[in-house]
């Protein structure tokens, strides 16, 4: 039986090629991968929105209709790991009219909870203080502080390295003891549109 040795050299060669492929592809001795697209750093975020105000003033009625008016939010924190996310939050639906200014602020203490590493999918609860006032063009105004408590969910579309696309909604609820001791309670539901920036990887 005759051996033909012409094609050993070719394979020998393609085979040492292979080899030097997936020896580039492995990180050089002493550094370590870092892996793209975790959650990681301090971050924050700036949404815009539309948020529907409603009311209930404890009378047996329920809540009014729901006003819709502009909403901008402001969300600031840090990464506990890539499945929970700490942090502060300001929520402000605004309603002008001629000569007047009606607010309803949220400002909490929010955590993001997210069910799955790789992905963008989050849930928000979070707890704080709410502020209902009215303020008028000579200076004056009036208003209510009492507590206020949230739950959400929305998403992560990556944009960049560092940036993320956010749509998202909210169910924010106050309750106050106004003046002369009456409570009453107001509801917001905001479906608002931000981006995300992350100081991490």
């Amino acid at each position: 039986m005759r051996i033909e040795w012409r094609g050993v050299p070719a394979a020998v060669a393609l085979l040492f090629m292979a080899y030097g492929t997936a020896a580039s592809q492995d990180a050089p001795r002493g550094l370590s991968v870092v892996q793209e697209g975790g959650r990681a750093g301090f971050w924050g975020g700036l949404s815009l929105g539309a948020g529907g105000e409603s009311f209930d003033l404890r009378d047996g009625a329920g809540y009014s209709e729901e006003l819709y008016r502009p909403t901008v939010s402001f969300r600031l924190g840090g990464t506990v790991n890539r499945h929970l996310r700490l942090g502060g939050e300001v929520l402000a639906w605004i309603n002008e009219h001629d000569r007047t200014v009606e607010s309803l602020t949220s400002m909490l203490f929010v955590g993001q909870l997210y069910p799955l590493a790789a992905k963008g999918l989050y849930f928000k609860g979070g707890l704080g203080l709410g502020r209902n006032a009215v303020d008028f063009n000579d200076g004056g105004g009036v208003g209510d502080t009492g507590f206020a408590g949230l739950l959400g969910a929305g998403w992560e579309f990556r944009m960049g390295r560092r940036w993320y696309l956010n749509p998202a909604v909210d169910v924010v609820g106050h309750s106050y003891t106004g003046r002369g001791n009456e409570r009453y309670r107001e509801r917001l539901v905001n479906f608002g549109l931000g981006v995300v920036f992350q100081s991490g990887r």
